[in-house]
């Protein structure tokens, strides 16, 4: 928190104490708490998964702007980090050990799971090859070959995980064009996974909107301490 505090500030041990938990608030911001990110991407995964549990038809542009929701949801939670909950100087978040070891694993297993999905649909059309089908595959291994390595670069946070592999799991079933009957046995999978985003983003934007409500406490408590200073 860079010039939230004069030079000429002599804290006492309160003041001190006082001072230490706010940087460790504050310093929640650069990674772990995210406030209206959350709500932004539990939004954008309600909407997906809506539109997925009630097979409402979305034509090429729909499938487009839903192709582009989790790099939205990216830029969007990344500007709100930097410029708004960072408002007074970068604080980074004090990382352990054990979180970068696990960090690697989820990223592991999102990479297997990336590759294992798109061989499937690389099967697939191998089998019965269309063009309609060639572009709804391209569409679904285009947003999840990536997914890996935006996991260890962008969704290094719990919360960032778990909205990040729903928002692109639902994108790249959507904008594949996806449209299974429900009786179908792949279909009861996928719609099932609907359901569980459904909660996960009202969860999400609960969460996001308690941890707003904490950095406006925050900011006030920062603006005090400086102004005494």
């Amino acid at each position: 928190m860079g010039d939230a505090i004069g030079k000429h500030f002599q804290p006492s041990l309160k003041d001190l104490s006082e001072l230490e938990k706010l940087t460790r608030a504050y310093g929640k911001f650069s990674r772990d708490s995210m406030g209206l990110g959350h709500v932004l991407g539990g939004g954008l995964v309600f909407m997906s998964a809506y539109l997925l549990d009630h097979h409402i038809h979305l034509g090429v542009f729909g499938r487009l702007l839903l192709g582009l929701g989790p790099f939205i949801w990216i830029l969007g939670k990344e500007w709100l980090r930097e410029h708004y909950y960072q408002f007074s100087g970068r604080v980074q978040q004090r990382r352990r050990g054990w979180e970068d070891i696990v960090l690697a694993l989820l990223t592991g297993i999102t990479g297997l799971f990336s590759l294992t999905a798109s061989g499937f649909v690389i099967h697939g059309l191998l089998q019965d090859f269309s063009w309609r089908m060639a572009l709804s595959g391209l569409a679904f291994v285009v947003l999840l070959l990536p997914l890996p390595f935006i996991v260890w670069r962008y969704l290094r946070a719990p919360y960032e995980f778990v909205v990040g592999v729903f928002l692109f799991m639902l994108s790249a079933i959507l904008l594949s064009g996806t449209s299974l009957p429900p009786a179908h046995g792949r279909a009861e999978i996928v719609y099932l996974f609907a359901d569980l985003a459904l909660v996960v983003a009202l969860v999400m934007v609960l969460v996001g909107f308690v941890e707003h409500m904490e950095f406006l406490k925050l900011r006030r408590k920062i603006h005090a301490l400086k102004e005494a200073a």
